[in-house]
């Protein structure tokens, strides 16, 4: 990318889906490739399409999409969750960050920080008080920047295969 072409953010719409399903694989494949056992492998991009069509005029969810001479390097999937009635927890609205993509040619530009900003503003602007994500362990770029941007460990998630004696 040319250091004089910004992109654009903007909000999806349906006519970015089949740009947003094949970022979509990008995140799979890395997935897959470092739990084969948990992840499918990586299929036709528009596999995906109809998982991701919901989270566009959605007026709980949506999808930021960073585009550069017309193409879609990047995306951010958030929605607004709320808790009532849960014995241990407070009631409380909160943003879910679903799923994070910068094109790999696009990495190391800002666009993840910028769709992640865009995620955090929209959130605020639907009244949540709380962000959250879940990242996998492998993945330690994305760590890295959750961590850059404020984000805190607030609990983990332990998985053991079983297998029949």
């Amino acid at each position: 990318m040319s250091d004089s072409i910004m992109p654009i953010y903007r909000e999806a719409t349906s006519a970015d889906l089949p740009a947003i399903c094949v970022l979509g694989q990008v995140v799979n494949l890395l997935h897959h490739e470092a739990w084969p056992q948990l992840f499918s492998p990586a299929s036709d991009p528009q596999r995906d399409d109809e998982y991701w069509q919901k989270s566009i005029g959605n007026i709980s969810s949506t999808i930021f999409v960073a585009e550069t001479s017309g193409e879609i390097v990047g995306f951010v999937t958030v929605r607004i969750v709320i808790t009532e009635n849960e014995t241990i927890l407070q009631p409380m609205r909160f943003a879910r960050v679903e799923s994070i993509c910068v094109a790999m040619a696009f990495r190391g530009q800002g666009i993840g920080r910028e769709l992640m900003s865009r995620a955090e503003h929209w959130a605020i602007n639907n009244d949540a008080v709380d962000i959250r994500l879940s990242v996998w362990v492998f993945n330690q770029p994305a760590l890295r920047l959750y961590e850059e941007l404020g984000y805190e460990v607030r609990s983990q998630s332990l998985g053991k295969a079983l297998t029949k004696n």
